[in-house]
């Protein structure tokens, strides 16, 4: 599964934030609303690799009349009142004339993309005197630690030998009336495995939804273990794939000089960037504004 259809799956289920501390959405509202403050009523504010709309919402429910477009590469998007989203867009090649934008703004969306040709693109959508401001994840954070824990935690669900993938086998050789009872003991072996690793809400739940079906199997048709199988390996293989992602997206303090270095090439002036830390002091990502000359 790539990376589009990773995310497109993970907003499309209703989820609504990606950087998660301690188990619970890092809330921003507070690292935004000086910089919304900054705009004038009525500013065009672009959302760059929105997703679900977090920021989007944010900036749509400032009350001060801003036109909000959000942007993101996932191809199934939620609708978000009072703003304008347009799914399939890549952050290198935006869809809009020069100067489109009096602002543009992403949080946790833009260091996924070739982060040079899209902040290249962000400054060139936004007007003369236009603000650009992203929250990116900081390589540092305990976000990218935790990702780095969890897809070893998931990782004997997800090998060929592991009890998800045979469990998928058992339901096909059910299907040719190949099944045997061994095959059903070797599962329960790796079931037993798995269980006996560290785990997380997630593998919890993972083996919770495999020990389900198992039980159930004997009472539907041999495809009922084969199919839900397949979209339990589908869903732990796509969780895995975006902690991937957002572990090799996150920015070291270096990158964000480079692209302030790159910002002032471009003619935009750099104004702060700082490590952003939560409530017990752990770094969570990197804040960067700029402003177009």
């Amino acid at each position: 599964m790539d990376g589009k259809q990773s995310w497109s799956q993970y907003w499309k289920s209703g989820r609504l934030h990606s950087c998660f501390v301690a188990g619970d959405p890092f809330e921003t509202h507070h690292i935004w609303s000086p910089f919304f403050a900054e705009l004038a009523d009525g500013s065009k504010v672009l959302d760059l690799a929105c997703g679900a709309g977090a920021l989007t919402r944010l900036a749509a429910d400032e009350g001060r009349g801003f036109a909000v477009t959000g942007v993101d590469y996932a191809s199934d998007l939620p609708e978000i009142p009072g703003a304008l989203v347009l799914p399939d867009t890549v952050l290198e090649s935006l869809p809009f004339p020069d100067g489109a934008f009096d602002a543009a703004i992403s949080q946790f969306g833009l260091e996924y993309a070739d982060t040079h040709r899209a902040l290249a693109e962000a400054l060139r959508v936004i007007g003369k005197g236009g603000r650009l401001a992203f929250l990116a994840h900081a390589d540092t954070s305990a976000a990218v630690e935790a990702a780095r824990v969890r897809i070893e935690n998931v990782s004997g669900l997800l090998s060929p030998e592991g009890p998800v993938a045979l469990a998928v086998d058992f339901g096909l050789q059910r299907e040719s009336g190949a099944a045997s009872r061994q095959s059903l003991e070797t599962i329960a072996r790796a079931f037993q495995q798995e269980a006996d690793r560290p785990r997380d809400e997630t593998t919890q739940w993972a083996l919770g939804f495999l020990a389900e079906i198992l039980q159930k199997q004997d009472r539907f048709p041999p495809a009922y273990l084969y199919e839900n199988g397949r979209v339990l390996l589908n869903e732990l293989e796509s969780y895995s794939a975006r902690l991937r992602m957002m572990i090799d997206a996150a920015l070291s303090e270096s990158m964000l000089l480079a692209l302030s270095g790159e910002a002032a090439r471009l003619g935009a002036a750099p104004g702060e960037h700082r490590l952003i830390r939560d409530l017990q002091g752990q770094p969570v990502g990197w804040w960067f504004s700029a402003t177009k000359a």
